[in-house]
């Protein structure tokens, strides 16, 4: 590698470790506390089907 390479590959993993520590301290900050409810009877609803509605005067 050439020393130019070399201070690139330094400059550019500085910059990424930055970014990480950026993403880090926003994540920590604002939204580490943060909760989902979740009901189960609305997630049932919306992903499992309902029971279809036997017609009338048919037989099962």
């Amino acid at each position: 590698m050439k020393p130019l390479d070399k201070t690139l590959v330094r400059k550019l993993a500085v910059v990424l470790l930055l970014k990480l520590a950026v993403l880090v301290a926003l994540w920590w900050g604002f939204v580490r506390e943060q909760g989902v409810t979740v009901d189960t009877n609305s997630v049932a609803a919306q992903f499992l089907p309902s029971a279809p509605i036997p017609a009338k005067g048919l037989p099962p």
